[in-house]
C-alpha cells in the first residue's frame, strides 16, 4: 500500500453525469483502463481489495461510500454534487470544451 499511481497517458474518456452505481463504476473502470492500471496496481496505492475494486467497477449497490471515494480520489477522480439545471450546464461545458479540443488536435495533424 501507498504506491503512488502515475498516469500512463491515454485520451481522457467522456465524464458525465452519474445516477447509479452502475455508471460511477464504469466511469471509474474507464479512468483507470485509460491510465493502463491493473486492479492489483490500485490495491497497492489504496490498499482495496481487488475484489471491493471489481465489484465497484460491475456497480454492486452495496459498496461503502467512504472506499468508493477512497478508490476515486486514487485515479483524481472526484464526486460533485449540483442542483439538476447546474449541473446540465457543467455538462454542456465539458462538452463543448472536449469538442474544441477535439478539433484543434485533429488541426495540428492536418498536412
Amino acid at each position: 500500500m501507498g504506491t503512488k499511481i502515475t498516469n500512463r497517458e491515454r485520451p481522457a474518456p467522456a465524464h458525465g453525469r452519474v445516477r447509479s452505481p452502475a455508471q460511477l463504476g464504469a466511469l471509474f473502470r474507464a479512468e483507470r483502463k485509460r491510465r493502463g492500471l491493473t486492479l492489483a496496481e490500485v490495491y497497492d496505492a489504496t490498499g482495496l481489495s481487488t475484489r471491493f475494486l471489481s465489484e465497484f467497477e460491475r456497480g454492486k449497490e452495496n459498496a461503502s461510500l467512504g472506499r468508493v471515494l477512497r478508490a476515486l480520489e486514487s485515479l483524481g477522480l472526484e464526486v460533485l454534487v449540483f442542483p439538476r439545471p447546474e449541473s446540465q450546464r457543467l455538462l454542456r461545458m465539458t462538452r463543448s470544451d472536449q469538442n474544441e479540443k477535439a478539433d484543434t488536435t485533429a488541426e495540428a495533424r492536418e498536412p
